[in-house]
């Protein structure tokens, strides 16, 4: 039988200091040890996907599955319709133990020191850390979110050891975070995001999503996430967009509360992609959802630039940000801009074309979004791009013609962001990607494994994501420093 060590208590100064500050009152906030960023007027930037938040997805697409289901994302050793989809299969099969030291395998093996270091040689700065609602429970019959073990909807906690230590790791390398909640209860519709759910809940309309079970996607077989949550009208947790606005205010708080070697915070963002398959009828409940995260958040961070996600620059986005910037400070639009997508399946867009909407920054439609939040006078960040093209068409780095065409690519669109006076920062999704990584404990490897002639540098041979991982494509020779100027690439395009 595997051997599962017990949950030990952290061997780590830092934890300790994690306990004392959730435990002790108000302090006063000093935002300078938060946001002295290097060249804070651009953050050049890099995701860490797949880390505390898993984007896991099934073996096999089914005849309704929706586009952003892709087998082998983010790992090729893993599957499942969700993280908690996940989580739960593990319990079923293992029990609750193994789950546990699964997802602390994880969560310690998958970013590693080398990978740390080797994003600073790249340029990077800011690094966007995507986290889920959950980091912010303690367990079932526990007291405190460092605490290991089982949350009301089945997540394991803890996660929120492991962003406080690499905090630390980071401002020791003089690099500074953007925590993004990534994942809110329903964040989507029918989207692997933590959840796999039916309708994006965290975003309903007050009274329209009472805490209680949740309707998982039916694409992903339907059913119900259970959950132990209760209604409590004295702590105003009455719907599901009461639980993220409590995780929003609770991770406000321990981030104004971080001990000055952890004081590594640049941004803090409160939503990402919401209601994601679900169409922008909901933008009246996005904004009456900021509406009140903007309140929450600022209570515990009055100067820190906050980041609120939408689907794109609608008039009512549009309008519900110009106000938010007069009301709360230092707003700002995370905005993804990704070419993968711009053309049907099927279609394959030719290069000469993939080039020169880069250069514009043009989307579908002949939409300029981020020149649209340009015109409304709204400061973005790229929170997200890539070189994937073609609905991830599969390319070979080592081949000379791809090489060629990606490092152009890669070129073009760095060069866009930074030369765009909207723009604040951009983030490539994503450091890495999980090809060969198996976080699970055997009697073997009790921590989990990178599986023989893989690491974060090299994905097995045919996994076809290649051309999402940063340190990839660094070692291909692609992805050069993301602080390095490429004026006038876009000359032989656009003339």
């Amino acid at each position: 039988p595997v051997k599962v060590a017990a949950a030990a208590a952290m061997a780590c100064v830092f934890v300790s200091a994690l306990a004392i500050i959730l435990s002790v009152g108000p302090r006063t906030y000093h935002p300078l040890g938060l946001v002295s960023v290097p060249n804070a007027s651009y953050w050049h930037g890099v995701s860490l996907g797949g880390w505390l938040v898993m984007e896991i997805n099934p073996t096999q697409r089914g005849p309704d599955s929706p586009l952003d289901l892709r087998p082998q994302w983010m790992y090729d050793q893993l599957s499942a319709t969700s993280e908690l989809d996940f989580v739960g299969d593990l319990r079923r099969q293992h029990g609750d133990a193994y789950a546990i030291q699964t997802m602390r395998n994880h969560w310690d093996g998958y970013i590693t020191d080398g990978q740390l270091d080797a994003a600073k040689a790249l340029g990077i700065d800011t690094m966007r850390i995507p986290v889920g609602y959950w980091i912010m429970d303690a367990p079932v019959d526990g007291t405190s979110p460092i605490e290991y073990g089982i949350s009301p909807e089945g997540f394991v906690t803890g996660g929120l050891n492991h962003l406080g230590t690499i905090l630390v790791k980071l401002k020791e390398r003089g690099i500074y975070a953007l925590i993004d909640i990534h994942a809110h209860p329903c964040n989507s519709a029918c989207v692997s995001d933590g959840l796999n759910c039916a309708l994006p809940m965290a975003f309903a309309p007050l009274g329209f999503a009472p805490i209680g079970d949740m309707p998982r996607c039916a694409a992903a077989g339907g059913g119900v996430y259970k959950t132990t949550r209760k209604i409590d009208p004295a702590a105003q947790l009455n719907n599901w967009g009461d639980v993220g606005i409590n995780a929003i205010s609770k991770l406000g708080e321990w981030i104004s509360k971080l001990p000055v070697e952890a004081q590594a915070v640049a941004a803090f963002q409160l939503a990402n992609e919401p209601v994601l398959g679900a169409g922008d009828v909901m933008d009246s409940a996005i904004n009456a959802f900021y509406r009140r995260a903007l309140e929450y958040a600022r209570a515990h961070l009055p100067t820190m630039p906050l980041l609120l996600s939408y689907m794109g620059p609608t008039p009512a986005a549009l309008i519900f940000l110009d106000q938010a910037k007069k009301d709360w400070g230092d707003v700002i639009t995370d905005h993804h801009y990704y070419l993968n997508w711009q053309s049907p399946k099927g279609v394959t867009m030719p290069w000469p074309e993939i080039y020169r909407r880069a250069c514009l920054g043009e989307a579908e439609g002949a939409v300029h979004n981020i020149d649209v939040y340009k015109n409304a006078k709204q400061n973005v960040i790229i929170g997200e791009w890539s070189l994937a093209v073609n609905n991830d068409e599969v390319m070979k780095l080592s081949d000379p013609d791809t090489f060629q065409k990606l490092t152009k690519l890669y070129q073009i669109q760095m060069q866009y962001f930074m030369a765009h006076p909207a723009v604040r920062g951009s983030f490539f999704w994503t450091l890495r990607m999980g090809s060969g990584w198996d976080p699970r404990p055997t009697d073997e490897h009790p921590n989990g494994r990178q599986l023989d002639g893989t690491s974060a540098w090299r994905s097995l041979d045919g996994y076809p994501f290649v051309v999402w991982s940063l340190l990839e494509l660094a070692k291909a020779g692609i992805a050069t420093p993301l602080n390095k100027s490429h004026a006038g690439v876009c000359e032989d395009v656009l003339m």
